[in-house]
């Protein structure tokens, strides 16, 4: 089976989960202690990013034809993917660490340029303009439009605010 082919089942497999996962997420019933969001709010969105990138995934492999032999890359060691998740994870952990110090928007930044990094980009204006719009962006979604009380680190304190 070549990849392309995987990717499409892999697709196929995404948005049958995913819609079941969105089914499911609107099945749970609101508390009396329920935000704006509401208990569905999260995981129909988390259902919501699933579903279309799995509807990404399969549109790309299935748009793409046949592999011809230049197309065939050689494959990349088999412990590469287990150094990016290990890169991925100590990125998270200290993301985990430096958001109660320093803040919210700062730490997402970071986040979004340290995993930029780990990516393959390495325009360092690039790297830094998209992490910042990342950030501002997540910011205004979660804050302005959902209501959510985002943690603001030491950045008050010591402006005293």
């Amino acid at each position: 089976m070549n990849e392309r082919k995987a990717d499409r089942i892999t697709g196929v497999a995404g948005l049958a989960l995913s819609g079941t996962y969105i089914a499911y997420a609107q099945s749970i019933e609101d508390s009396l202690l329920a935000d704006e969001v509401g208990a569905a709010g999260v995981p129909s969105g988390v259902g919501l990013i699933m579903l279309l990138a799995a509807a990404a995934l399969f549109i790309k492999a299935s748009a793409q034809g046949e592999p011809t032999a230049v197309d065939e890359a050689p494959a990349p060691s088999p412990w590469r993917s287990h150094q990016l998740a290990l890169g991925l994870l100590a990125i998270l952990a200290v993301y985990v660490l430096l958001l109660p110090l320093a803040g919210y928007a700062v730490s997402v930044a970071l986040l979004l340029a340290a995993v930029g990094w780990l990516a393959g980009a390495r325009a360092p204006k690039t790297l830094a303009l998209s992490a910042a719009l990342g950030a501002l962006g997540l910011w205004i979604l979660f804050s302005v439009v959902l209501g959510i009380r985002l943690p603001a680190g030491l950045w008050p304190a010591a402006w005293g605010v």
